[in-house]
């Protein structure tokens, strides 16, 4: 299983890591920003796919492409969350 990273374009440490389920029917992600708070949020979602999907490792990947949401929408929802 393999977690890509990338940064939300437009923003100075705003975050998107997310992985494809083992079958490639859904996408799960979590929004976190750079800062300790930031990094347990992502240590936290990786643990959880690994429990859920039993997987021993996970690769971790930082894209180097940003990430462009055409709803800012859903960037405030996620930031209110």
């Amino acid at each position: 299983m393999i977690v890509t990273i990338r940064k939300l374009q437009g923003t100075r440490h705003e975050y998107i890591a997310y992985t494809k389920s083992l079958c490639g029917k859904a996408t799960y992600f979590v929004y976190f920003e750079d800062s300790i708070w930031g990094a347990v949020t992502l240590h936290s979602f990786i643990e959880m796919l690994k429990m859920f999907f039993q997987q021993k490792r996970v690769e971790v990947n930082v894209s180097e492409k940003s990430l462009h949401l055409k709803n800012e929408g859903i960037l405030s929802l996620l930031k209110e969350l």
